[in-house]
């Protein structure tokens, strides 16, 4: 089983998400707000991050914490 990682990219060009497309798995774009969610290996999630801020039209990158343990809950608390 791969593991994979998402990544937010701030974008200022609507047309750089066709390019984000080619990178990663494109889950969630947002059109107003202008930033997209990727899944990308987590293996070479250093090199494609480094590719992605290299890209013109990128304002931002950073990692998504979503996934992250903190932000998850107990539900079996008593």
């Amino acid at each position: 089983m791969i593991n994979r990682e998402p990544i937010v990219v701030y974008y200022r060009s609507p047309k750089l998400v066709k390019l984000l497309r080619k990178m990663g798995n494109l889950t969630y774009y947002h059109r107003k707000r202008h930033y997209a969610i990727i899944y990308v290996d987590a293996e070479h999630k250093e090199t494609i991050m480094k590719d992605i801020r290299n890209l013109r039209g990128v304002k931002y990158v950073d990692e998504s914490h979503l996934d992250r343990d903190m932000y998850a809950f107990d539900l079996n608390v008593q």
